[in-house]
């Protein structure tokens, strides 16, 4: 019988190693004799087809589908299943996996957790809800260079939230993150060193108040 955790979640920002730990993890599984696959929606076009690549190189087979509920066609036969950018499933792809949970697998979800907005990416926060390990990886940031990049910065307009691509994006820390500007909290507070600073003299109104 499987044990341990059933649901794992790999999150971060790009650059992080999010794919890389979902194929180690699903080639650890293999080395036990587990049948396994792999995952990833067809609107990732930047791996190469029916692979899932990690950007220092790993590369791992996997199944593409159009639809979250696809992956039940083709699961059966597994017991540990790994999904790879989950974020780009859509809603769906929360019920597919509590099906393949009550189905007694083991699922390894991969994916970006925030957007270009800084906000919760699609369905990833209700699989993180459900998940029974959560690891969050961290990237270099590509400003400042520290390791703790969690922000994946867009550096082109657009409006989408969902826009592939490796070249418009690089990873931030919080620090040097820049979200659009239509989101970003703008105060208009006063300027102190402009304002007129009026000094009451309590006794000068203590003395006016007698007077009246």
């Amino acid at each position: 019988m499987l044990t341990g955790y059933r649901l794992e979640m790999i999150i971060g920002c790009m650059s992080a190693g999010k794919s890389s730990e979902l194929i180690r993890r699903i080639e650890r599984a293999r080395l036990a004799y587990l049948p396994t696959i792999i995952f990833r929606p067809a609107i990732d076009t930047r791996s190469k087809p029916d692979h899932v690549e990690s950007r220092n190189g790993q590369t791992s087979q996997a199944i593409v589908v159009e639809n979250a509920r696809d992956i039940l066609k083709y699961s059966s036969h597994a017991v540990v299943i790994g999904l790879d950018e989950c974020q780009f499933f859509g809603e769906d792809i929360i019920d597919v996996v509590l099906t393949l949970v009550k189905q007694r697998k083991k699922i390894i979800c991969a994916g970006l957790d925030l957007d270009y907005r800084g906000k919760p990416f699609g369905p990833v926060p209700h699989l993180l809800a459900l998940a029974d390990r959560v690891d969050k990886l961290c990237a270099v940031c590509r400003k400042c260079g520290s390791d703790f990049a969690s922000r994946t910065q867009r550096s082109v307009q657009s409006n989408e939230q969902i826009l592939v691509g490796d070249s418009e994006y690089e990873a931030r820390c919080i620090d040097c993150f820049e979200p659009p500007s239509e989101f970003q909290l703008k105060l208009d507070l006063p300027d102190l060193r402009t304002q007129e600073i009026i000094v009451i003299n309590p006794h000068v109104v203590t003395q006016n108040l007698a007077k009246a």
